[in-house]
């Protein structure tokens, strides 16, 4: 408040010097040596409104130079006939705004030694007051010393009332807060309170046994289920220590562990087996720690013991089978390498012995072909190329089966892998062994997954191949690989505008053996279900959707990077 009122009273003192006081003086034409007074009083009541732009306020300062003002113009401005007199009252109201405690006296008694002072010598040597020229100008000089100081006056108590104001209504606020804070301090007893009766339910509804002890090992606290466990009442235990519940060996062991818990300043868990009042013996697994009051000093310990006895049985119990699966994962993992192993040589065999005969078959068929050729009849011509093709189309069916049967057992090697680079070289030497064929790739750039190379470009070659080679029916055909969206999931297509398929047999699209067209496509049958067998590998899935005479679309998802 006085920072602000400071402010207010340095602009109205600069403002009544400069636009009120002067010119009045000027039109009165009273002594150049009173203007002159006033105007430095106003110039340096504006640097001290600049200096509170530096959180600077010279309140004392202002006083003083006031002060001053005062009794330099006291005598040349009439005395106490004219308006000085009245600009005490500023003063008196300046000194209890703005200076405290005993602070406050000294200035008062200055304002009144001067004002006494300046009285006694103007009645001493009264020819040292220069008179008004007129009465009117000493009204209207009165006139104009009272405005101003009815102006200060007003804005100091314009200030104090609106500061007194905002007092109030502060108070008044912290009044409501108490109140609310009363209010919510009850509320929060009350919930502490009931929190207290829920937490002693909870502690006495729980099946495990709670317990807490003093510095001294007695027991402040023990609940229904320990009571149980031990066999003892309440007036048993409360106030009493190990020596005096449990038996002496049993004693020793828990105070034992007691004095490495407040010595540690940590808490344990331990296993300790007693004996129920039946004689059955019980397994419990104890928790103890440390409790510290506010300064962190540690007063007693805590405990929570649980009957693990059953959980234990269990535990023997699943290691046993635990056992006994591990057993049998051996017993398998060996049928299975066996197995596979008898897999690679059955693959050796139709790998080596099988193809023997067929290279026979198809070299002998040659041979006729060259020699016999011309000497043969165009029927028997015609069964030498069925023998032929069919042997190369056998050779290729066992090359496609092992290539098969290789992806299940080769290991993945992951890598990033940009199947738009893989796409477009495959394209590229489709294109360059049939140059003749018309036909638009729209290949989508950046599409980038982890997987194996190897796997990842046999599986594009499936795909780029199959719509290569049903779309060879259009005279411009059109081949699209990108990436969609697929019921909120990203997924990879490669689309054409070919033959189609009907999708009635969409289940059979990606079996071994499964053909949906006729001998005019050549091909095996397996390599959509290769496509299959390496996406699932990469832990992705495949289907597609097609329309007779309009193409069809292979979907599939992989890993991304």
């Amino acid at each position: 408040m006085e920072q602000h009122l400071f402010v207010l009273l340095c602009l109205t003192a600069a403002a009544a010097s400069f636009f009120v006081v002067i010119p009045t003086n000027y039109l009165q034409h009273l002594p150049v040596y009173i203007n002159v007074c006033v105007a430095v009083f106003g110039a340096l009541t504006l640097l001290l409104l600049l200096e509170t732009r530096r959180d600077r306020y010279h309140t004392t300062m202002l006083f003083f130079l006031f002060m001053a003002l005062l009794n330099l113009i006291w005598f040349p401005n009439g005395a106490s006939e004219g308006s000085l007199p009245s600009y005490f009252f500023c003063l008196l109201m300046y000194l209890p705004i703005f200076f405290r405690g005993r602070t406050r006296w000294l200035p008062l008694l200055l304002t009144v030694l001067d004002a006494v002072a300046l009285m006694v010598l103007e009645l001493q040597f009264p020819e040292w007051a220069t008179p008004f020229r007129t009465e009117q100008d000493r009204i209207a000089d009165n006139i104009i010393g009272f405005a101003v100081t009815a102006l200060c006056c007003t804005v100091m108590l314009w200030t104090l009332l609106r500061s007194y104001e905002t007092e109030q209504n502060r108070l008044v606020g912290l009044n409501e807060e108490l109140q609310r804070l009363v209010v919510e301090r009850a509320a929060v007893e009350g919930a502490l309170l009931q929190n207290r009766e829920l937490l002693n339910s909870v502690i006495d509804g729980t099946t495990d046994a709670v317990f807490v002890k003093d510095i001294s090992g007695r027991y402040l606290l023990f609940n229904a289920a320990a009571c149980h466990m031990t066999g003892k009442s309440l007036d048993q235990v409360l106030g009493r220590d190990d020596n005096e519940v449990f038996p002496q060996e049993v004693a020793r062991a828990v105070m034992e562990m007691d004095r490495e818990v407040l010595q540690g300043n940590q808490a344990m868990t331990v296993e300790r087996e007693l004996k129920t009042g039946s004689g059955a013996p019980w397994v419990l697994e104890v928790i103890k720690g440390p409790l510290h009051n506010k300064q962190g000093d540690v007063v007693g310990l805590f405990g929570i013991a649980r009957d693990v006895t059953q959980s234990r049985r269990m535990a023997e119990e699943l290691r046993l089978l635990n056992q006994e699966l591990e057993r049998r994962v051996v017993e398998r993992t060996e049928r299975l390498e066996s197995a596979m192993q008898e897999q690679e040589a059955f693959s050796y065999s139709v790998s080596h012995d099988l193809r023997g005969p067929l290279r026979h078959i198809n070299s002998y068929g040659s041979i006729l072909l060259e020699e016999f050729g011309p000497s043969l009849a165009p029927e028997a011509k015609g069964y030498l190329e069925r023998i032929r093709t069919s042997s190369k189309r056998m050779g290729d069916l066992i090359d496609d089966l092992l290539e098969l049967s290789r992806i299940g057992r080769s290991d993945l090697k992951k890598v990033e892998v940009s199947l738009s680079d893989l796409a477009f070289g495959i394209g590229c030497k489709l294109q360059d062994a049939e140059p003749a064929r018309r036909v638009d790739f729209l290949i989508e750039p950046g599409l980038q997954v982890e997987g194996d190379r190897l796997l990842l470009e046999l599986m594009l070659e499936n795909l780029v191949g199959n719509a290569w080679k049903y779309s060879s029916v259009r005279a411009r055909a059109r081949i699209e690989f990108g990436c969609c969206r697929h019921d909120g999931k990203g997924a990879f297509f490669i689309k054409d505008n070919g033959v189609g398929f009907d999708m009635a047999y969409q289940d059979k699209l990606f079996g071994a053996f499964q053909r949906l067209h006729g001998a005019e496509f050549e091909g095996t049958g397996i390599g959509l279900a290769t496509v299959k067998r390496i996406v699932e590998r990469h832990g992705g899935a495949v289907w597609a959707n097609g329309v007779v005479d309009q193409g069809a679309t292979v979907y599939f998802t992989l890993p991304r990077c």
